[in-house]
C-alpha cells in the first residue's frame, strides 16, 4: 500500500468512526437511567396509570421487604413478627436503640446498589413497607414522622428512574392478624372501642403527614393505604363496611393535603370485596394480594377482574408469590394490563425471594449493641446472597411488558448493535422502550 492509499484508508476509517459517534453516544445515554421529574407524575385514567407526559404506565416492580431475619433468641422463632423483635430491642436498648438497629438492618439489607440492580433488571417501581413503630421517635405516633431514612430512598429511586409505592404494612391498631405485621391476634383497627378510634386517628395523621411531605414528589407513585386489611381476622366479613368507611375517611383527609396522589385500596379478600362508593373517587387504584401458586389460581383471578372492568379503576397485585408458576402468572398479568410487584427482594430461603442467603445470626441475648450492628452491616450485602436464576429470568422477560405506550405507527424490527471499545464490547439495539403495544382506551 502506497502513502496515498494509506491516507485514503485512514480517512475512510476516521469517517466511519465519526459516523458511528452519534450511535455510540445514543447507546451510552440509553444506559444512563433517566431521573423522574414533574412530567412523570402519575394519575389514573380509564383504568390505567398515565404520566403527565402522556405515557401509559404499568407499575411493575419488586417489594423491598424489611422483615428482620438472621437472629436467634430463646422463645422466638426466626420468622418472628417485626413488632415482637422491636419490643425485644426496646427492652435491652431503649426506643432509640431499637430504631437504630432496625434502621441499620434496613440500610444494609437494601442498599443503593440494590436499587441500581433492580432498575437494571428492568423494573420501574419498588414497593416499600412502612411500620408505624419504626417511623416515630416517640411511642404511640406522637410527634412527627422521621422522614430522613425514607427521603434517602426516594431520592435514590428518583435518580434511578424508579417509582415508589409506600405500603402501610403495620398500622397503629393493626389492620390484620398476620404475623408479618406484628403480634398475632391484635387487630383492633376496625372495632368500635376508644382504642380503635384513637388508632384510626393515628393512621389518618400518619398518612396526612406523608401526603404533605411528598406532595409534588414525582418519584412517589402511590400510597397503599393498608396492607392485607382484615387478613386472618375471625368474622372479617362483618367488618368490611367499617373498612370501607375508613378508606373513605382516609381519602378525604389525604385529599385536603394532596388532591392528586394515587391511593391504593386493597380488598380484604378477593376482587368481589373491592370497595364501591356512592360517588366515584378520583385517582384511586385497587389492590389485590395473591400467591398465584397454580395456573388455576391465576386464571381465576384474571377472570374475576372482568366483573370490575367497567369501574375503570386500575388494579395492582401488591405481592406476587408464584413459585414455579412465575412465568405463567406474569404473562397473564401483562397481557391483561394489570400492574404487579414481585414477592420479595431478599430472604433466608424459598422461591418467593429473588435473593436468598443465611449470614451469621445476631444473638439478641448474648450479643451487645455493637456486635448486632456488625452482624447486620456488611454480611447483609446482596453480594453475599445467591440469586434465584429462574425468578431473575422470568422477571427480565416481563419487566417492561406494556411499560410505556407505543403509538399505532409501524415499528421496524429492532437492529442489534455491537460496538467495541478496546477490550470492552457494548451491545444494544434501536428497539423503542416497551415490549408490547398498549391500545388507547376510548
Amino acid at each position: 500500500m502506497n502513502t496515498g492509499t494509506k491516507f485514503m484508508a485512514a480517512g475512510a476509517t476516521a469517517g466511519a468512526v465519526a459516523a458511528g459517534v452519534p450511535v455510540i453516544i445514543g447507546l451510552v445515554r440509553n444506559m444512563i437511567p433517566k431521573p423522574l421529574d414533574e412530567n412523570d407524575i402519575l394519575r389514573t385514567e380509564n383504568g390505567c396509570f398515565r404520566a403527565q407526559n402522556g405515557n401509559l404506565i404499568h407499575l411493575q416492580g419488586i417489594n423491598l421487604n424489611d422483615e428482620l431475619f438472621f437472629f436467634k433468641k430463646d422463645g422466638m422463632e426466626s420468622d418472628a413478627p417485626n413488632y415482637d423483635i422491636f419490643e425485644a430491642f426496646e427492652e435491652r436498648f431503649g426506643r432509640y436503640g431499637a430504631r437504630k438497629l432496625t434502621q441499620t438492618f434496613n440500610e444494609n439489607f437494601i442498599s443503593p446498589a440494590d436499587l441500581k440492580a433492580i432498575k437494571k433488571l428492568g423494573a420501574n417501581c419498588v414497593r416499600i413497607p412502612l411500620r408505624y413503630r419504626n417511623l416515630f421517635k416517640k411511642e404511640n405516633c406522637k410527634g412527627d414522622v422521621d422522614f430522613d431514612y425514607l427521603d434517602g430512598i426516594v431520592e435514590k429511586c428518583r435518580k434511578e428512574g424508579l417509582y415508589v409505592v409506600f405500603d402501610l404494612h403495620s398500622a397503629p391498631g393493626f389492620q390484620n392478624n398476620s404475623s408479618a405485621k406484628g403480634s398475632n391476634g391484635t387487630c383492633i383497627l376496625f372495632d368500635s372501642s376508644k382504642a380503635a378510634f384513637d388508632a384510626r386517628n393515628a393512621v389518618i395523621r400518619l398518612w396526612t403527614q406523608f401526603a404533605a411531605h411528598y406532595k409534588d414528589e414525582p418519584a412517589v407513585a402511590a400510597f397503599d393505604l393498608l396492607n392485607r386489611p382484615l387478613h386472618k381476622v375471625a368474622g372479617w366479613e362483618e367488618k368490611v363496611d367499617a373498612l370501607y368507611k375508613f378508606y373513605l375517611r382516609l381519602y378525604k383527609a389525604i385529599r385536603t393535603v394532596d388532591p392528586e396522589r394515587i391511593l391504593i385500596m386493597q380488598s380484604p379478600d378477593s376482587a368481589k370485596e373491592l370497595p364501591v362508593f356512592d360517588k366515584p373517587l378520583e385517582n384511586i387504584a385497587y389492590g389485590l394480594y395473591s400467591h398465584f401458586s397454580s395456573t388455576f389460581e391465576t386464571d381465576s383471578l384474571i377472570n374475576s377482574l372482568k366483573d370490575i372492568k367497567a369501574r375503570n379503576i386500575p388494579v395492582v397485585i401488591s405481592k406476587l408469590r408464584s413459585g414455579e408458576n412465575t412465568d405463567y402468572s406474569l404473562t397473564a398479568l401483562c397481557d391483561n394490563g394489570v400492574s404487579w410487584f414481585f414477592g420479595d427482594y431478599k430472604g433466608p430461603s424459598g422461591d418467593s425471594y429473588l435473593y436468598t442467603g443465611n449470614p451469621e445470626p445476631a444473638d439478641f441475648e448474648a450479643d451487645n449493641f455493637d456486635a448486632i450492628t456488625e452482624k447486620w452491616t456488611k454480611p447483609l450485602a446482596t453480594k453475599n446472597f445467591d440469586i434465584n436464576k429462574n425468578i431473575s429470568s422470568a422477571l427480565k422477560s416481563h419487566f417492561g411488558c406494556g411499560n410505556v405506550y407505543v403509538s399505532e405507527e409501524k415499528v421496524e424490527k429492532p437492529a442489534k448493535i455491537k460496538v467495541k471499545f478496546g477490550s470492552n464490547i457494548v451491545i444494544g439495539s434501536n428497539r423503542p422502550i416497551g415490549r408490547r403495544k398498549l391500545k388507547e382506551k376510548a
